[in-house]
């Protein structure tokens, strides 16, 4: 995986988000939910301490609740 710096350049966690969204098969859906999931918190620990990245603390809020959305509606998990 990429440099997980506050400071660096960390597009990993949106590449493998797209690559969730656009997957019509669901077991590799379950798998790259999965992915993405583990990339988004890696993200967020690496940003905590620098909290003034606002723009990508709220892209990854929003990634990871369409991720969400995504393992209720069409994975038909449970909502908790």
């Amino acid at each position: 995986m990429e440099n997980l710096s506050p400071d660096g350049n960390n597009l990993e966690w949106k590449k493998m988000f797209q690559e969730a969204l656009v997957e019509v098969n669901p077991q590799k859906l379950k798998e790259k939910i999965a992915e993405s999931e583990a990339a988004i918190f890696q993200r967020l620990q690496a940003l905590q301490p620098a909290s003034d990245n606002v723009e990508e603390l709220r892209a990854l809020q929003d990634a990871s609740n369409a991720l969400l959305v995504l393992k209720r509606e069409v994975l038909k998990f449970p909502d908790w």
